[in-house]
């Protein structure tokens, strides 16, 4: 088997990595099946920065317990309850409340998890955050505890396509209840997968346009993160793999290109991630995980000569994009 054209290799170690949410697919994170050891652990209602640019917070309004280890690479973090009542757990992006979500460019995430057990009488595990003037609490729900997609006990606004998905739109007021500025009345916007996921690629900034088409105003942010939430039950939520980012950049048409004259790109050493080799309408054709110490190998023989998109994600930091032309 032919290997890159030389000088190849080293340049896709280098800057392979990444696209815009309009062309990053979810397969990516879906290859990560490893469970994270080590971290931080809290087990009392907290919030604070961590490693990598990232916040946390741990909250929860029952006598039950409850755990949260965070485990220093990239958004990643487990949970556990015991009867907690309504408890909250998530790690991401928190920002100063100054700034609409479009002044903040592209935001978007890449998850991969898994959970035992229950989570009460209702649950949601996917994006969580607030934003003031308007005060706005918003859920994008990616999965839940239990057989249907929750509503939130919202209204229905309307659905919209994304990320692989169909989404359903709830509006809810909540009167009097707790936020993030003591008790008051605010609303609640919720964006619910209609079929559940464990893993892949969240497109948060279109949630908020497509809201906002409907009529659902977002204030300035103050925070997004990937959150669990359960309503009591006892259970576990690993979060294996997780990356947040704003301002993510638009693949430019004068991207770093290279040509390929073999069947297959062999990738150097150097850093740990996931390596993809995507269509030009975003569609993962090929996507594997690369050790630090080992190559990784993407066989190219079997698909038409043309442009392609090969791209690395390697946890937290700034992504790039190469164009890879086959021959």
């Amino acid at each position: 088997m032919l290997h890159c054209k030389s000088g190849l290799c080293a340049a896709v170690a280098a800057a392979a990595m990444a696209l815009t949410p309009h062309t990053h697919a979810a397969d990516d994170a879906c290859t990560v099946t490893s469970s994270l050891s080590g971290g931080t652990t809290y087990t009392t209602d907290g919030i604070g920065a961590v490693t990598g640019g990232y916040d946390y917070e741990l909250w929860h309004d029952g006598a039950g317990s409850m755990k949260m280890t965070v485990y220093g690479k990239g958004a990643a973090f487990k949970a556990d309850w015991n009867n907690a009542g309504d408890f909250l757990a998530r790690v991401g992006l928190k920002w100063n409340s100054t700034q609409t979500f479009d002044k903040y460019g592209n935001i978007i995430a890449d998850y991969s998890f898994t959970k035992t057990g229950s989570g009460g009488g209702y649950s949601f595990i996917g994006i969580y955050g607030w934003s003031k003037d308007p005060l706005v609490e918003y859920y994008i729900v990616e999965d839940w505890f239990g057989n249907s997609p929750p509503t939130g006990g919202g209204t229905l606004q309307g659905s919209f396509d994304i990320d692989g998905g169909t989404y359903k739109v709830y509006k809810f007021q909540r009167v009097n209840k707790p936020s993030i500025i003591g008790n008051t009345t605010f609303w609640q916007f919720f964006s619910v997968r209609q079929k559940a996921r464990q893993c892949g690629h969240i497109s948060i900034s279109e949630h908020f346009k497509k809201w906002a088409s409907m009529g659902l105003t977002m204030g300035k942010m103050y925070e997004s993160k990937i959150l669990v939430e359960a309503g009591g039950g006892v259970g576990t939520f690993d979060l294996k793999y997780a990356t947040m980012q704003a301002n993510a950049p638009s693949v430019a048409i004068d991207a770093p290109q290279a040509t390929l004259h073999g069947t297959a790109v062999t990738l150097g050493n150097g850093r740990s991630g996931i390596v993809s080799l995507v269509s030009l309408n975003g569609t993962v054709l090929r996507s594997v995980h690369q050790d630090a110490a080992a190559p990784a190998l993407i066989p190219t023989g079997d698909l038409a000569k043309g442009l392609y998109l090969l791209r690395f994600q390697g946890g937290v930091g700034a992504p790039e994009v190469r164009k890879l032309l086959l021959e």
